[in-house]
């Protein structure tokens, strides 16, 4: 049978603890070359209105140790519209409900069926949240105790508490441009936290003196400079645009998802109408050639692994440039989740069969 759950199913079981329990022993794998990620592929074209796209991406990755492959998928409405000042990249909900379109299939390595369908909303947010966590396992200092947080929408909460796993959290300062959004997120987390919050209302006052910074932004225009580095800081993003280009060069070590961008796929010279093209997630073009060109940058699982060095001393800057989510990350998180749910007896089952045919396509 093929299991179908809900985000909500998802959450009840899925803990930060079980992330890191799969996602490290997984991009360990992938560092020592026994598993495989095939990097994201966007397929856009012009949406239901002006200035608007139909995004289709994919990601797909294998994990023979669970006995997994996955194809991430998300259906979205994108947009660039300019907030506080600075373009952001915004998805605009418009399926039913004023919902949001993403899934995850897992297919069995053994007999190539398609195990479950689930949604990717959860998954997402956690497993970002743990990947950075785990960048600062590996490179930051052991020590760091104060944590600039940047941003207070839905990626900002799994990465303060994954943090706040690995690293002995003492005091968080959280700056996003609305002070009555950065208020009520501080208001809601104090009580998940054994760390003392407080909404700070400038972004250089968040910096300030941090050992570890957290940038959990949607912006398009680059906006953390160099100004704001201290020496031994911690630095982890989840945007390729967040950190200014002097602020990555700043850095002594810096450690990549990924050393491949998104691959775009659009009509022919519709490219150029797309805000993120030669910036955001299809690359940016002045970081090209220079010390920040994540191109010929260590990939965070090679890091674990051990293939390269990681910090050299409590003075070095380190940052985690989390451009590019994993297909990886959905494969471990997926096989977990699905062995959970047959374990409670959650979700919903369809007949295998009606995903399998005769014919040899």
């Amino acid at each position: 049978m093929t299991l179908i759950l809900t985000n909500e199913e998802i959450e009840n079981v899925f803990t930060l603890d079980e992330c890191f329990d799969v996602l490290e022993p997984a991009l360990l794998d992938l560092g020592n070359g026994q598993a495989v990620n095939m990097p994201r592929q966007d397929l856009l074209v012009p949406g239901p209105f002006e200035g608007s796209y139909h995004g289709l991406k994919t990601s797909c990755a294998a994990l023979p140790a669970a006995g997994v492959t996955t194809l991430r998928l998300t259906s979205d409405v994108l947009t660039w519209p300019i907030v506080n000042g600075r373009q952001r990249r915004v998805k605009v909900p418009l399926a039913q409900g004023n919902k949001y379109v993403g899934l995850v299939f897992v297919f069995s390595i053994a007999t190539g069926e398609l195990l479950a369908i689930f949604p990717d909303g959860f998954m997402q947010a956690i497993r970002v949240g743990v990947t950075n966590a785990l960048s600062a396992k590996y490179l930051a200092r052991k020590n760091s105790s104060v944590m600039a947080l940047y941003g207070s929408g839905w990626q900002a909460r799994p990465a303060l508490l994954a943090m706040s796993k690995v690293l002995p959290i003492e005091e968080v300062r959280v700056f996003s441009p609305s002070q009555e959004n950065r208020e009520k997120f501080v208001d809601e987390l104090r009580a998940k936290t054994g760390a003392k919050l407080r909404a700070v209302s400038s972004p250089e006052e968040a910096a300030r003196g941090a050992d570890v910074v957290s940038l959990t932004t949607n912006a398009l225009e680059p906006f953390f400079p160099a100004a704001w580095i201290a020496n031994g800081m911690h630095i982890t993003t989840i945007r390729p645009s967040e950190m200014m280009l002097d602020a990555l060069v700043r850095c002594d070590l810096i450690a990549v998802s990924t050393r491949e961008a998104a691959k775009l796929f659009t009509l022919p010279g519709e490219e150029r109408k797309v805000p993120e093209f030669g910036r955001g997630d299809y690359g940016r073009a002045e970081l090209e050639n220079t010390a920040a060109d994540w191109r010929n940058k260590p990939e965070l699982s090679e890091l674990m692994a051990g293939k390269v060095a990681g910090r050299g001393n409590d003075g070095q800057v380190t940052c985690m440039l989390n451009h590019l989510g994993l297909g990886l990350q959905f494969s471990a998180s997926a096989a977990r989740i699905l062995q959970l749910a047959r374990e409670l007896k959650l979700g919903r089952v369809l007949p295998t069969e009606w995903f399998c045919q005769v014919e040899h396509s």
